[in-house]
């Protein structure tokens, strides 16, 4: 299908790529939703394949769709116009709610003031946090795929504890020695390059992105979604987990399609139905 090619500017000055959606039909005006933002997971792109299928399926649907990147793109990447590297590696977690914001005003300057936020894995981390700290009155639900577990204390009582420990003393010296932005390799929680300041950042103890303390502050509707295979520490139960904590919500509720890996990636269209039923059923 084709799609336009868009760049948003974050607050910060910040030019990010994205693709815009277009439904082929009339957009369900009467349904609590008239566009979606759509948000890769860690190291990802916009046009990655989840993230694609969905935008696809839904603009078909009749949704416009924005997929963008966020700065978390790639593992490491260059802003010519200050030579600051970002990407993965660099990320501070919190920062990501400036790229969703400017998602959301460019679909709101398309004429759109009812937005659905939807995100795969560390994007769902990100759909979601912007949920609870923005408030913003033009995002009425959020759709978490594959939510990722950030906790310091979870992963502290788990199997992989020891590994988990190793990897956040090397970060700690790092930062102690200066070096807070050199690159270390880290097989868990993901096998992923990290800055020693972004691993402590996602995974130390102040568990700032912690889903499950932060569902209470979610006040929209919610459906989280996960497959049957997702059983990493980072990732059994998240889901469940984060919508009983929704204790906020006026409608929260999980989803798990058998024998779908992370992310769906092997039930892509199951997930844009899941997600195109629980929509609609939103209306009445």
């Amino acid at each position: 299908m084709l799609v336009d090619l868009v760049e948003v500017t974050t607050s910060d000055n910040l030019s990010l790529d994205g693709a815009f959606f277009k439904p082929p039909n009339q957009l369900f005006t009467e349904g609590i939703i008239e566009a979606f933002l759509l948000i890769h997971g860690s190291g990802g792109r916009f046009y990655a394949p989840a993230t694609r299928t969905m935008a696809t399926d839904l603009s078909q649907a009749g949704y416009p769709c924005l997929a963008i990147n966020t700065r978390g793109h790639d593992t490491v990447w260059v802003d010519n116009a200050t030579g600051i590297s970002h990407g993965n590696a660099f990320e501070i977690l919190d920062i990501s709610k400036l790229d969703l914001r400017a998602g959301v005003d460019f679909l709101q300057t398309h004429g759109y003031h009812r937005i659905g936020l939807l995100g795969h894995s560390m994007g769902a981390v990100k759909v979601s946090y912007y949920a609870a700290f923005e408030n913003d009155p033009r995002v009425q639900v959020v759709i978490p795929i594959s939510p990722v577990r950030l906790s310091y204390s979870y992963y502290m009582n788990s199997a992989d504890a020891e590994e988990f420990q190793n990897n956040l003393e090397l970060a700690d010296q790092m930062e102690a020695d200066g070096r807070a932005l050199d690159l270390m390799k880290v097989n868990f929680p993901i096998t992923q390059f990290f800055s020693a300041a972004s691993y402590l950042d996602k995974h130390g103890p102040g568990e700032r992105y912690n889903l499950v303390d932060l569902g209470p502050r979610i006040h929209v509707p919610i459906l989280a979604l996960a497959g049957s295979l997702e059983t990493h520490t980072r990732l059994v139960d998240m889901e469940s987990d984060l919508v009983l904590s929704a204790v906020n919500s006026p409608s929260a509720s999980y989803e798990i399609i058998k024998g779908g890996d992370h992310s769906l990636q092997n039930r892509k269209n199951e997930a844009s139905k899941a997600v195109l039923k629980w929509v609609t059923n939103l209306k009445s």
